[in-house]
């Protein structure tokens, strides 16, 4: 016998009629959440009707849409899971599958007449994961890094300001042999790469190597300087030897093809990205400026360092603190030189800014920014450069709160699964609260989001003619 499969329609109109003539078929009480109101916010984006256009199917024949494939995905990241096995579990909690426009009854459950039992899901969850095993890495990183970015563009997600941070970090993995794309790096407790180049023989032998991934993004800063929120426009997740300065300069061309040039005005990177003819390339090809930290060792800044021995140079107070008897207790210094050019492979005009520091009892050391920007004061270099904090703190976030580096499986495209749409779902989210003037709450955890970010309230889902609707408790009240 065949079992049969109800899916209920959203249809408030009809299911209010029903109720005022007391011809339901069940009601449910729950409650809309934070989750929910990002669903919704979704639905009137249409963008699960968009993922079901261009995600990368690796299936011929869908027996179960693709864009509900995805959205129990989501629903896994926003839960904070990696684990397919919660699934079910996540699925019959209420209100989730009702924000996607319409219901799945659980008479028999599934999509198709193929589950010899009743089930207590929609979908089995080795229905998701084997799906996404057999969606292919790289056509999912290509989905994120040109369809995804132009979605987000298209729904305003990149402004006129134009800044972007490009890094690198660290994810490590379990010890199994089984993470194949996986490599040993010697990283410190902080998970940050060690230079055992300048270590001896003896604290060589000291050095532990990890079992790790490599994750590069390009993390876009919208909206003001005071209260941002944070758009991955771009991100390779890859071995943890591959070369991050290889992987970034394809992710910045990749964007700039997909959403075209003016659109990345500021790239501040990391010394593991100097290279001097790509700053130089980046500034001509894509009239993109680059600010970056130089290395202790670079003639650029052994140059810049010997300018401040001239007669007329002076040093800018930058910023300093006293202790309680008035008494300077630290001090940062700032100048500044305009078109320097010793620096190699770089043939485009550079502005230095020198930082002298100094703290009590500590001495005093100098670090200078490189960029092409023209800067009038040393001050907005240092001012501008800050803002690559924003991507430390978004690390530990990821890393902390959002369970990135929480694998389930060491199979790759189910690893890039979970790093894709964890990226996807949070920069969902930060679209969502940016959309929603809701700025003051981008910097804060997801735990604390759905604690405090309470928009929804307690409601009444009511069934009729499979028709669903949902109704404030006051209303349904009223109506009664």
């Amino acid at each position: 016998m065949l079992q049969e499969l109800i899916v209920y329609k959203e249809n408030k109109p009809v299911v209010k009629r029903a109720l005022k003539d007391g011809r339901i078929e069940y009601l449910d009480l729950t409650r809309w959440d934070f989750i929910d109101k990002i669903f919704a916010f979704l639905i009137s984006t249409k963008f699960f009707e968009w993922c079901q256009r261009t995600f990368p199917s690796p299936r011929k024949y869908e027996c179960i849409p693709i864009w509900f494939l995805l959205s129990c995905l989501l629903q896994m990241k926003l839960h904070l899971t990696a684990a397919f096995h919660r699934l079910p579990g996540i699925l019959r909690a209420g209100s989730i599958l009702t924000r996607v426009k319409f219901n799945i009854g659980h008479k028999d459950g599934g999509f198709n007449y193929k589950n010899k039992k009743p089930r207590q899901s929609p979908i089995h969850q080795d229905t998701l994961r084997k799906y996404f095993k057999a969606v292919e890495a790289p056509k999912l990183e290509r989905w994120y890094n040109t369809d995804v970015i132009s979605w987000i563009r298209r729904h305003r997600g990149f402004d006129k300001q134009g800044i972007y941070i490009l890094d690198h970090t660290f994810l490590v993995v379990p010890e199994n042999k089984n993470y194949t794309q996986a490599a040993r790096m010697p990283l410190d407790e902080h998970e940050n790469i060690i230079d055992i180049r300048y270590l001896s023989e003896e604290e060589r032998k000291k050095v532990k190597y990890k079992l790790c991934y490599g994750l590069t993004s390009l993390l876009h800063l919208l909206g003001s300087e005071k209260e941002p929120v944070y758009i991955y426009a771009g991100a390779h997740l890859g071995s943890g030897d591959q070369s991050p300065l290889k992987v970034g300069e394809k992710l910045v061309e990749g964007f700039v093809n997909t959403i075209g040039k003016g659109v990345m005005k500021i790239l501040i990177i990391d010394r593991g990205f100097i290279d001097g003819s790509m700053i130089s390339r980046f500034k001509k090809e894509y009239k993109i400026d680059t600010i970056v930290p130089l290395r202790a060792n670079m003639e650029l800044l052994e140059d810049a360092i010997g300018l401040t021995k001239v007669a007329f140079h002076q040093w800018e107070v930058y910023r300093e603190q006293k202790d309680k008897d008035g008494k300077v207790i630290m001090r940062e210094e700032v100048c500044g030189f305009s078109d320097m050019s010793t620096w190699d492979n770089c043939d485009v005009p550079v502005y230095v800014a020198l930082m002298r520091e100094w703290k009590k009892g500590e001495g005093e050391q100098i670090w200078g920014l490189a960029s092409t920007i023209p800067f009038e004061k040393p001050h907005k270099a240092f001012d501008l450069y800050k803002v690559r904090a924003s991507i430390e703190e978004r690390h530990k976030q990821l890393k902390e709160c959002w369970k990135i580096k929480k694998f389930s499986s060491p199979d790759f495209n189910l690893d890039a699964t979970h790093v894709m749409f964890t990226l996807l779902t949070y920069t969902l989210i930060q679209l969502y609260l940016f959309r929603k003037n809701l700025q003051s709450l981008a910097n804060k955890t997801i735990e604390t989001l759905k604690q405090e970010e309470r928009l929804g309230r307690d409601a009444v889902v009511v069934y009729a003619k499979q028709n669903f609707a949902t109704f404030d408790v006051d209303e349904f009240a009223y109506i009664l």
